[in-house]
């Protein structure tokens, strides 16, 4: 059975504020294909191209979410007049003529999707990674010796804090729109805190960037957002810890 939830959130700065969605979805193996049908015609063309299963079920849960996201900022409420295409780096670019500047940024893990809607003059990005020791050995290679310091000097020098600063990462490359291809020592992190689960973090070259995290059950959220922006979200966090994490 599908679960979904979807939550407005307040982003506070100096001179105004921005609102923005967050959309999770989850749903199980043998169900996620009975969704195609809210796919838009484009988006249905890209599906029957792709030849794994675990590539469609990933394309199917990040375009579920990012409907779902996109629809809680706008008044459009047929899910398959909404095209997210891909651009040329692979990033999601939305196409619908009553959803003008709005953007969004995706992830997926296992059963789960995850989105964020916002107007595309307050750029965010989102990641979403499972907490696995198979993965261990692959993510050090990506730590650096003082973001393990970091991590040390919170307690998080585990599995567990290696996945946040991995997901960390993930997110900002989305915001600048380049995926993990650029450099990666770019994107290293130069202050960690921690405080009622909840991680903040800034970056060495992208100072006008944060990133907040949280760790719930087996997998770490990630979002990366301008600076100065204020924002809470325990609501968030909130609805991915009522999920079945299968």
């Amino acid at each position: 059975m599908e679960k979904s939830f979807v939550q407005n959130i307040t982003m506070m700065r100096e001179n105004d504020i921005h609102i923005v969605a967050v959309a999770f979805v989850q749903s199980k193996l043998d169900e996620v294909f009975l969704h195609v049908e809210k796919l838009h015609h484009e988006e249905k063309k890209r599906y029957y191209m792709l030849i794994h299963d675990r590539r469609k079920i990933s394309y199917l849960l990040g375009r579920l979410a990012a409907k779902q996201a996109l629809m809680s900022l706008t008044k459009v409420a047929i899910e398959n007049s909404i095209w997210i295409d891909s651009g040329i780096f692979g990033f999601p670019v939305v196409r619908c003529k009553a959803m003008q500047n709005k953007q969004v940024s995706i992830s997926h893990s296992n059963i789960m999707g995850i989105s964020i809607a916002f107007e595309e003059n307050h750029p965010m990005g989102i990641d979403l990674e499972k907490i696995s020791t198979n993965q261990e050995n692959v993510i050090l290679n990506y730590i650096t010796d003082e973001e393990k310091v970091l991590l040390k000097n919170i307690n998080m020098n585990t599995i567990a804090g290696y996945t946040v600063i991995w997901s960390i990462k993930e997110s900002l490359s989305k915001v600048i729109k380049t995926g993990m291809m650029l450099d990666f020592s770019l994107l290293t992190i130069s202050s960690i805190t921690l405080e009622n689960s909840t991680f903040e973090c800034s970056f060495h070259h992208f100072g006008q960037y944060k990133a907040i995290a949280h760790i719930n059950d087996n997998y770490a959220i990630s979002i990366a957002l301008p600076r100065k922006t204020k924002a809470n979200f325990n609501e968030v966090w909130g609805m991915f810890a009522s999920l079945s994490h299968e």
